[in-house]
């Protein structure tokens, strides 16, 4: 084989090589925004989140472990750099605002993860953040477990199923929340905990 000959074979591999796909998974991109709810939705989601009738105009989310570290990623803000999730990333916190002007609103921002980025199943224009672990006997001053006690009250919760809270609003602006709750375990320290994951998402 000559040397014109071997250039093609050796071209031809790479381009095969780089037009197969990667099949991967890959954790989403997280981004700052602010997501606006107007109207009954604000109204709804206020009282889910204690707002209204506490008369607290906001709350803070701390935000769960794989949303962390992809914020870490986005604004690389330690002195030193972090290779791992393990040790050394900083807390981060969601807030959610709410208002009583002439049309309620209920604000949360700034992280959010961008499914569209994800991989397998990207969800174009659909966003979410999640809880972190919530230990049955976590306590009581949490604010996720404050707010995981509220959906327990509701009569669309089920202890029947994994994913045990669902439920959509959809705002005057035509944004559509929804939350879930999932149950679930915790092995850290090799101990097994029982517990709660939940999930906010939102399509703009």
């Amino acid at each position: 084989m000559n040397k014109a000959s071997l250039k093609i074979v050796v071209l031809s591999f790479f381009i095969i090589v780089l037009s197969m796909p990667t099949y991967g998974a890959r954790f989403p991109d997280a981004t700052e925004m602010n997501v606006v709810l107007t109207g009954k939705t604000a109204i709804s989601l206020s009282e889910l989140f204690g707002l209204s009738a506490s008369g607290l105009s906001s709350v803070s989310l701390q935000l769960g472990r794989g949303d962390v570290w992809a914020v870490y990623l986005m604004k690389q803000d330690t002195k030193e750099k972090l290779w791992n999730d393990n040790k050394g990333v900083p807390a981060r916190y969601n807030v959610v605002t709410y208002s009583k002007s002439q049309e309620p609103s209920l604000t949360i921002s700034p992280y959010w993860l961008n499914l569209g980025t994800r991989f397998p199943e990207p969800k174009v224009g659909y966003y979410s953040f999640q809880s972190p672990f919530i230990s049955e006997r976590l306590n009581l001053n949490d604010t996720w477990m404050q707010f995981l006690q509220r959906l327990m009250r509701e009569s669309d919760w089920s202890t029947n199923t994994k994913k045990q809270f669902h439920r959509c609003f959809t705002s005057l602006e035509k944004r559509e929340l929804c939350i879930e709750v999932f149950s679930t375990e915790d092995y850290t320290d090799n101990i097994a905990r029982k517990g709660y994951i939940i999930v906010i998402e939102v399509r703009i």
